[in-house]
Protein backbone atom coordinates (compact mmCIF):
# COMPACT_ATOMS: atom_id res chain seq x y z
CA UNK A 1 0.00 0.00 0.00
CA UNK A 2 1.65 3.81 -1.00
CA UNK A 3 1.55 6.15 1.47
CA UNK A 4 -1.31 8.04 0.51
CA UNK A 5 -3.10 5.01 0.15
CA UNK A 6 -1.76 4.70 3.73
CA UNK A 7 -2.99 8.18 5.02
CA UNK A 8 -6.75 7.29 3.81
CA UNK A 9 -6.90 4.17 5.21
CA UNK A 10 -5.80 5.35 8.67
CA UNK A 11 -8.66 7.81 8.22
CA UNK A 12 -11.47 5.24 7.29
CA UNK A 13 -9.99 3.82 10.66
CA UNK A 14 -10.50 6.75 12.40
CA UNK A 15 -13.88 7.37 11.59
CA UNK A 16 -15.43 4.08 11.45
CA UNK A 17 -16.40 4.37 14.45
CA UNK A 18 -18.63 7.13 14.50
CA UNK A 19 -19.94 5.77 10.97
CA UNK A 20 -21.42 2.56 12.37
CA UNK A 21 -22.86 4.70 15.65
CA UNK A 22 -24.25 6.79 12.77
CA UNK A 23 -25.39 3.62 11.13
CA UNK A 24 -26.90 1.58 14.52
CA UNK A 25 -28.93 5.38 14.79
CA UNK A 26 -30.52 4.84 11.13
CA UNK A 27 -31.56 1.29 12.05
CA UNK A 28 -33.12 1.90 15.70
CA UNK A 29 -35.11 5.01 13.70
CA UNK A 30 -36.68 2.45 11.44
CA UNK A 31 -37.51 0.07 13.94
CA UNK A 32 -39.54 3.05 15.51
CA UNK A 33 -40.89 4.13 12.49
CA UNK A 34 -41.98 0.45 10.99
CA UNK A 35 -42.55 -0.96 14.33
CA UNK A 36 -45.43 1.38 14.76
CA UNK A 37 -49.06 0.17 14.15
CA UNK A 38 -50.59 1.59 10.88
CA UNK A 39 -52.73 0.58 7.96
CA UNK A 40 -51.55 -0.86 5.05
CA UNK A 41 -51.67 1.53 2.16
CA UNK A 42 -53.97 0.30 -0.55
CA UNK A 43 -51.39 0.30 -3.26
CA UNK A 44 -49.33 -1.48 -1.10
CA UNK A 45 -52.01 -4.41 -0.11
CA UNK A 46 -53.11 -4.69 -3.76
CA UNK A 47 -51.88 -6.95 -6.23
CA UNK A 48 -49.30 -9.82 -6.04
CA UNK A 49 -46.98 -10.46 -3.18
CA UNK A 50 -43.87 -9.53 -5.23
CA UNK A 51 -45.28 -6.61 -5.82
CA UNK A 52 -46.04 -5.74 -2.14
CA UNK A 53 -42.54 -6.67 -1.08
CA UNK A 54 -41.00 -3.96 -3.94
CA UNK A 55 -43.07 -1.22 -2.73
CA UNK A 56 -42.12 -2.23 1.45
CA UNK A 57 -37.89 -2.32 0.63
CA UNK A 58 -38.65 1.15 -1.75
CA UNK A 59 -40.49 2.53 1.47
CA UNK A 60 -37.86 1.51 3.74
CA UNK A 61 -34.47 2.74 1.15
CA UNK A 62 -36.52 6.16 1.29
CA UNK A 63 -37.11 6.87 4.84
CA UNK A 64 -33.36 5.39 5.57
CA UNK A 65 -32.19 7.69 2.66
CA UNK A 66 -33.86 10.92 4.12
CA UNK A 67 -32.50 9.68 7.68
CA UNK A 68 -29.03 9.79 6.64
CA UNK A 69 -29.37 12.93 4.64
CA UNK A 70 -30.36 14.99 7.92
CA UNK A 71 -27.83 12.78 10.23
CA UNK A 72 -24.68 14.57 8.25
CA UNK A 73 -25.71 17.66 10.02
CA UNK A 74 -24.01 16.19 12.39
CA UNK A 75 -21.85 13.24 11.23
CA UNK A 76 -19.92 15.36 8.57
CA UNK A 77 -18.97 18.30 11.50
CA UNK A 78 -18.08 15.05 13.69
CA UNK A 79 -15.73 13.43 11.12
CA UNK A 80 -13.92 16.83 10.40
CA UNK A 81 -13.59 17.60 14.13
CA UNK A 82 -12.24 14.36 15.06
CA UNK A 83 -9.99 14.28 11.96
CA UNK A 84 -8.19 17.43 12.99
CA UNK A 85 -8.02 17.23 16.53
CA UNK A 86 -8.61 13.80 17.52
CA UNK A 87 -5.06 12.47 16.41
CA UNK A 88 -3.94 14.46 19.20
CA UNK A 89 -5.46 12.81 21.98
CA UNK A 90 -4.85 9.43 20.63
CA UNK A 91 -0.76 10.75 19.69
CA UNK A 92 -1.76 8.83 16.01
CA UNK A 93 0.11 11.79 14.15
CA UNK A 94 3.65 9.94 15.60
CA UNK A 95 3.08 6.54 13.83
CA UNK A 96 2.29 8.09 10.44
CA UNK A 97 5.68 10.91 10.57
CA UNK A 98 7.70 8.33 9.04
CA UNK A 99 5.45 7.47 6.05
CA UNK A 100 7.51 9.22 3.24
CA UNK A 101 4.31 11.64 2.20
CA UNK A 102 3.84 15.55 2.45
CA UNK A 103 1.92 17.43 4.67
CA UNK A 104 -0.54 18.18 1.30
CA UNK A 105 -0.97 14.82 1.46
CA UNK A 106 -2.01 14.50 5.03
CA UNK A 107 -4.85 17.00 4.15
CA UNK A 108 -6.09 15.51 1.27
CA UNK A 109 -6.56 12.65 2.55
CA UNK A 110 -8.73 13.91 5.27
CA UNK A 111 -10.64 16.16 2.76
CA UNK A 112 -11.12 12.65 0.44
CA UNK A 113 -12.49 11.00 3.47
CA UNK A 114 -15.38 13.90 4.16
CA UNK A 115 -15.90 13.92 0.50
CA UNK A 116 -16.82 9.92 0.75
CA UNK A 117 -19.09 10.25 3.99
CA UNK A 118 -20.97 13.11 2.11
CA UNK A 119 -21.62 11.01 -1.12
CA UNK A 120 -22.70 8.14 1.27
CA UNK A 121 -24.80 10.93 2.94
CA UNK A 122 -26.30 12.11 -0.37
CA UNK A 123 -26.21 9.64 -3.12
CA UNK A 124 -28.83 7.13 -1.77
CA UNK A 125 -31.85 10.30 -1.08
CA UNK A 126 -30.55 11.62 -4.79
CA UNK A 127 -31.26 8.40 -5.97
CA UNK A 128 -34.48 7.44 -4.03
CA UNK A 129 -35.77 11.24 -5.29
CA UNK A 130 -34.95 10.58 -8.92
CA UNK A 131 -37.03 7.37 -8.81
CA UNK A 132 -39.87 9.96 -7.21
CA UNK A 133 -40.01 11.55 -10.53
CA UNK A 134 -41.73 8.73 -12.16
CA UNK A 135 -43.05 6.80 -8.89
CA UNK A 136 -45.26 8.67 -7.17
CA UNK A 137 -45.44 6.62 -4.22
CA UNK A 138 -42.13 8.49 -2.78
CA UNK A 139 -42.61 11.94 -3.44
CA UNK A 140 -44.59 13.79 -6.39
CA UNK A 141 -43.48 17.24 -5.55
CA UNK A 142 -39.81 16.64 -6.90
CA UNK A 143 -38.53 20.49 -6.99
CA UNK A 144 -39.95 21.07 -2.95
CA UNK A 145 -37.72 18.07 -2.32
CA UNK A 146 -34.88 19.26 -4.05
CA UNK A 147 -34.93 22.80 -2.91
CA UNK A 148 -35.64 21.02 1.00
CA UNK A 149 -32.22 19.17 0.05
CA UNK A 150 -30.44 21.97 -1.19
CA UNK A 151 -30.86 23.76 2.41
CA UNK A 152 -29.83 20.45 4.46
CA UNK A 153 -26.86 20.62 2.21
CA UNK A 154 -26.20 23.71 2.68
CA UNK A 155 -26.63 23.52 6.72
CA UNK A 156 -24.19 20.82 6.44
CA UNK A 157 -21.38 22.35 4.65
CA UNK A 158 -21.19 25.38 6.92
CA UNK A 159 -21.73 23.26 9.94
CA UNK A 160 -18.85 21.21 8.65
CA UNK A 161 -16.13 24.00 7.56
CA UNK A 162 -16.59 26.13 10.58
CA UNK A 163 -15.78 22.53 12.75
CA UNK A 164 -13.42 22.21 10.23
CA UNK A 165 -11.91 25.43 11.41
CA UNK A 166 -12.73 25.19 15.22
CA UNK A 167 -10.63 21.44 15.54
CA UNK A 168 -7.91 23.23 13.48
CA UNK A 169 -7.35 26.14 16.44
CA UNK A 170 -8.78 24.05 19.77
CA UNK A 171 -6.34 22.03 20.98
CA UNK A 172 -8.77 19.91 22.88
CA UNK A 173 -10.13 17.57 21.06
CA UNK A 174 -13.19 17.00 23.55
CA UNK A 175 -13.77 20.70 22.72
CA UNK A 176 -13.52 20.03 19.15
CA UNK A 177 -15.85 17.52 19.44
CA UNK A 178 -18.79 18.89 21.60
CA UNK A 179 -18.08 22.02 19.26
CA UNK A 180 -18.88 19.86 16.26
CA UNK A 181 -22.14 18.69 18.15
CA UNK A 182 -23.48 22.48 18.83
CA UNK A 183 -22.59 23.83 15.61
CA UNK A 184 -25.39 22.56 13.71
CA UNK A 185 -27.59 23.80 16.35
CA UNK A 186 -26.33 27.29 16.39
CA UNK A 187 -25.82 27.87 12.61
CA UNK A 188 -29.56 27.62 11.98
CA UNK A 189 -29.84 30.63 15.08
CA UNK A 190 -27.61 32.64 13.12
CA UNK A 191 -28.38 32.92 9.95
CA UNK A 192 -32.01 33.15 10.94
CA UNK A 193 -33.13 33.50 14.90
CA UNK A 194 -30.56 36.53 15.28
CA UNK A 195 -31.64 39.33 12.38
CA UNK A 196 -35.11 38.00 13.38
CA UNK A 197 -34.81 38.58 17.10
CA UNK A 198 -32.93 41.77 16.81
CA UNK A 199 -34.78 43.26 14.15
CA UNK A 200 -31.47 44.29 12.51
CA UNK A 201 -32.16 46.64 10.07
CA UNK A 202 -31.92 46.08 6.77
CA UNK A 203 -33.12 42.37 8.15
CA UNK A 204 -36.76 43.48 9.49
CA UNK A 205 -38.48 41.25 6.96
CA UNK A 206 -36.67 37.56 7.29
CA UNK A 207 -37.24 36.47 4.07
CA UNK A 208 -34.53 39.53 3.03
CA UNK A 209 -32.23 38.21 5.10
CA UNK A 210 -32.88 33.97 4.09
CA UNK A 211 -32.26 35.47 0.44
CA UNK A 212 -28.33 36.46 1.32
CA UNK A 213 -28.29 32.61 1.76
CA UNK A 214 -30.68 30.69 -0.43
CA UNK A 215 -32.82 31.33 -3.47
CA UNK A 216 -36.52 31.15 -3.14
CA UNK A 217 -35.95 27.28 -3.99
CA UNK A 218 -33.40 26.82 -1.10
CA UNK A 219 -30.46 26.57 -3.14
CA UNK A 220 -27.52 28.24 -1.75
CA UNK A 221 -26.44 31.30 -2.99
CA UNK A 222 -22.75 32.28 -4.37
CA UNK A 223 -22.34 33.78 -0.61
CA UNK A 224 -23.36 30.43 1.23
CA UNK A 225 -20.32 29.08 -0.65
CA UNK A 226 -17.97 31.73 -0.55
CA UNK A 227 -17.98 31.65 3.36
CA UNK A 228 -17.71 28.10 3.74
CA UNK A 229 -14.81 27.68 1.68
CA UNK A 230 -12.71 30.43 3.24
CA UNK A 231 -13.98 28.55 6.37
CA UNK A 232 -12.20 25.20 4.93
CA UNK A 233 -9.42 27.17 3.59
CA UNK A 234 -9.05 29.04 6.74
CA UNK A 235 -8.56 25.55 8.51
CA UNK A 236 -6.71 23.84 6.28
CA UNK A 237 -4.06 26.56 6.21
CA UNK A 238 -4.08 26.20 10.23
CA UNK A 239 -3.64 22.78 9.77
CA UNK A 240 -0.77 23.11 7.39
CA UNK A 241 1.18 25.19 9.54
CA UNK A 242 0.93 23.13 12.94
CA UNK A 243 2.65 20.62 10.81
CA UNK A 244 5.34 22.20 10.09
Amino acid sequence: MTGFGQLVWREWRRSRTILLMALGVIVALLLMVFSQPQDTPPEWAAGSGYQTVVNVVIAVVGIAAWIMSFLGVFLLPLIAADSLAGERADRSAEFIAPIPVTRSARLVAKVVQLAAVAIACWAPILWVLSLGRTDDRIDGDYGRSLGLLGMVATFTLLATALAWLLAAWIESPVIAAAGAIAIPFAIPMILFGVPTIARLQPFRDPSTFFGLWFTAGGIPQPLTLLVAAALFAAGSTRFLRRLE
